[in-house]
């Protein structure tokens, strides 16, 4: 840990002193890194300093932002240099945030893994040996086979993540799928990806409408969304629709954060409540006649018929006019005249007052809607959510004027009840007609920036895999007491491979993981840097970074990116690929694997769409990136038609789709539309919160991505240690001062940190900046106050569900 704050970056300084001091920075600069970083200079035979020559290539950021951010290279003597901005086809794609810049430091940063490392003391002792890469090898195949001989195949075990999107680092899932082993996944942001294809289907990708769409927006929503922190290859765009484009710009959340901060009208919100908040906008929409009942009827599931008795939709088979099951059994709905029919039969079908249907007692889906709706008048969510009641109107008002961007952001996925709140949100936006039309895209599933052609997720099982379990990381937790997952032991799991993702580092409930990890009987840990969970790990694996081998990304700007190859991997370290493939080959799986990376990629690109539109892997190599398809005006749900069971935005939930199944109780009563209910812990009626009142969220850093970055010099010149921000109320309470050391506490553990003061934090809630590493604390560590609540339909990373104490730190 650092603890002086003074630096060249922080002094106050003259003109003179500043040169100096700028000097000395960049001097400092190349001390930081490792011997040999940076390229010499020579001098010739008449003293002339003669510079070596540089060589630039393409190099892509595929980090957990989800950017995929192409730029220079520089390399000169064969080391990396520097990394600046390469130029696209589209100006809105051609950029490079502060961590982009940094890449060389975190190449040759100190922490980098040189060699395997095999422990020879006490799990997180940090004593190890070196051995060779035929040594490491052995242990994990010995191991795995030894096993896989006395407990089965699912007694192996993989967990990855995001720390590098690219398909040649995923093969460990096809190894995975090839062993039969089990793949436990991180689960994080799982509530995003399972209450959005419910509602209008699976379009993520080049069937939603892009970024340039925001552009067309009157009334632009940040709710839960901090894109100046978490998306800075984003929030150019929204910028751009507020100064170019008139829109305006509300943000919704907890904080007064940097996008509020360029917002023109900032909603501060008690933690929690934002499905509430929805709700109450939906009931002014009713009260004040402001529902679009049109695009309800034909774009929506508003006016179809659900029988009282079993929630299902009243069919034409219930009527004895279909056969039960087959495509011709159409949901039904009333006419005007009575008349009950399929949709496409009934010109103006009714919304209201529909009771009888042939004897079966029914209620329109929109009817069932409006139950949920009515019980959230404004004065009643204006105190839940403490926000003003002429707030909720004056949102509500915005929303209907469109064309209004709903913009939801991952802050909403972290809480427990963040399904019911998607729901709520995207349900007050289809009663206000917002969807379909220029100016309503918004993030998430409505983007479509995804390059056409870029399917490599295919190759990530085998097709003759053997039967083999995935769990998510929380319901695992969940389920370890027990040592059953639903129909699955998890007793007998022996051994677990990490890669790609810092487990112990970023991964809520550790305190039950560190409980997983003594019971099991080897650890692997890969990654470039000793991370929290490397230095916990039996063996480590030295990996490279991504500079340092050759990969492609398409996963966020509609191009497909080349990273080629900058400079040899340092030191002893591998590719994930070059990894996976000797593992594949050792366990007797090479048939599995792919010989060369040129192989893998020409499969990933062995796809019709690729092909119809000349996207190769030759292609890719020569030309660098290749533009997919242009930026457009496509709007995501422009046509009428959604993948969903009914073809129309859903939302009520005729049947609901478990994201996995543990063995868990859920109300289907309940799921099927739009409701709020408490967060399950980080709530101030729970009566924990007497022991430990104050909420304890995260937020994204624009220094780091999870824990990467997180010790590059440079941007430890602008945050050199841990800390919270607390309004100063919650510190004064506590006898805090700004600055002070301060511990946190809860049942689970304590970490010592800083405090700043900071007015736009809301009393009663602590903030941190996400992705610090344990060793960078006084003491302890902020996840492991974690815990790992799951719900019975999601089972999610909820990082927001935290109650804890604050006080003092006598240090």
């Amino acid at each position: 840990m650092q603890t002086d704050e003074r630096s060249v970056l922080s002094k106050s300084l003259g003109r003179r002193s500043f040169l100096k001091a700028s000097a000395a920075a960049v001097a400092a600069g190349a001390a930081l890194q490792a011997p040999g970083m940076l390229a010499e200079a020579h001098a010739d035979e008449t003293g002339s300093i003669q510079q070596p020559e540089e060589v630039i290539t393409p190099g892509t950021c595929r980090g957990g932002c989800g950017a995929g951010c192409q730029m220079n290279v520089h390399v000169r003597d064969g080391k990396i240099v520097k990394t600046s901005c390469r130029q696209q086809s589209d100006p809105n794609v051609t950029r490079i945030c502060n961590k982009g810049i940094t890449h060389a430091l975190r190449v040759y940063g100190k922490e980098r893994i040189k060699y395997p490392m095999k422990r020879v003391g006490e799990r997180g002792e940090e004593k190890w040996e070196q051995i060779s890469w035929d040594e490491a090898f052995d242990l994990i195949v010995s191991k795995w086979k030894e096993v896989e001989n006395e407990y089965g195949a699912t007694a192996n075990a993989f967990l990855t993540a995001g720390g590098n999107i690219s398909p040649d680092v995923n093969t460990g899932k096809r190894l995975c799928s090839a062993m039969g082993a089990t793949m436990i996944d991180s689960a994080q942001d799982r509530v995003f990806y399972a209450a959005f294809p419910p509602m209008y289907g699976y379009n993520k990708g080049q069937g939603g409408g892009g970024r340039n769409d925001w552009f067309n927006s009157k009334h632009f929503f940040m709710w839960g969304f901090n894109p100046a922190e978490s998306e800075s290859q984003t929030f150019h765009y929204i910028l751009q629709a507020q100064t170019d484009c008139g829109a305006d710009i509300t943000c919704i959340d907890v904080s007064y954060t940097t996008s509020a901060s360029k917002s023109d009208h900032f909603v501060s919100i008690r933690p929690g409540t934002d499905g509430a908040l929805a709700l109450a906008m939906a009931n002014v929409l009713v009260e004040k006649d402001l529902v679009d009942t049109e695009f309800l009827k034909t774009m929506t599931v508003a006016p179809l018929l659900v029988k009282d008795s079993d929630g299902k939709y009243l069919r034409l088979s219930d009527l004895g006019r279909a056969e039960a099951g087959t495509k011709e059994d159409k949901p039904v709905v009333m006419g005007e005249d009575g008349a009950i029919d399929a949709l496409d039969a009934i010109a103006n079908p009714l919304l209201l007052d529909v009771h009888d249907a042939d004897g079966h007692a029914v209620k329109t889906a929109y009817e069932l809607l409006l139950e949920r709706v009515n019980e959230w008048t404004p004065e009643k969510a204006s105190e839940l959510c403490d926000v003003p009641v002429e707030t909720i109107y004056e949102l509500a008002y915005r929303l209907a004027d469109g064309p209004t961007s709903v913009n939801i952001g991952l802050g909403l996925d972290h809480i427990t009840n963040g399904v019911a709140t998607f729901n709520a949100i995207v349900a007050a936006t289809m009663m206000a007609g917002q969807f379909g039309r220029r100016g309503n895209s918004a993030k998430g599933s409505f983007r479509g920036e995804i390059a056409i052609g870029w399917n490599p997720f295919k190759l990530y099982t085998v097709p003759d895999a053997p039967k083999a379990p995935m769990f998510y990381a929380p319901a695992f937790l969940k389920c370890l007491d027990s040592g059953k997952y639903g129909d699955w032991d998890i007793s007998n799991i022996k051994t677990l491979y990490v890669w790609n993702h810092n487990m112990l580092g970023i991964q809520v409930g550790t305190t039950k993981w560190y409980e997983f990890l003594e019971k099991i009987e080897f650890f692997v840990v890969a990654d470039p840097v000793m991370t929290t969970t490397a230095k916990y790990a039996d063996l480590v694996l030295p990996v490279c970074h991504y500079f340092e081998c050759e990969s492609c990304s398409g996963d966020d700007t509609r191009y497909v990116l080349h990273s080629a190859k900058a400079a040899d991997p340092l030191y002893e370290s591998k590719s994930d690929f070059e990894i996976f493939k000797e593992l594949f080959k050792r366990m007797g799986l090479e048939r599995y694997a792919f010989e060369t990376v040129d192989d893998l990629y020409n499969a990933v690109f062995d796809d019709p769409v690729a092909k119809s539109i000349g996207l190769t892997w030759d292609r890719i190599k020569k030309e660098g990136s290749v533009l997919t398809f242009e930026p457009d005006d496509r709007v995501f749900g422009e046509e009428g038609v959604f993948s969903t069971p009914t073809g129309r935005l859903e939302f009520y939930h005729e049947n609901i789709s478990l994201d996995t199944n543990y063995g868990q109780e859920f109300d289907f009563y309940k799921e099927r539309l739009p409701y709020w209910e408490p967060p399950m812990e980080a709530w101030h009626e729970n009566p924990l919160a007497e022991k430990y009142p104050l909420v304890f969220i995260s937020e994204r850093s624009k220094f780091k991505v999870h824990t990467q970055y997180t010790y590059v010099p440079w941007l430890l010149e602008l945050e050199s240690e841990p800390y919270v921000t607390a309004n100063p109320e919650t510190c004064k309470e506590r006898g805090i001062e700004d600055g002070d050391y301060v511990r946190l506490f809860n049942d689970r553990s304590s970490c010592t940190l800083r405090v700043r003061y900071n007015d736009g934090t809301r009393p009663g809630v602590i903030v941190i900046d996400h992705g610090w590493e344990k060793d960078q604390f006084v003491d302890g560590f902020y996840i492991d106050l974690l815990g790992y609540n799951v719900t019975p339909v999601v089972a999610n990373s909820y990082y927001f569900d935290t109650l804890i104490q604050m006080e003092k730190a006598d240090i």
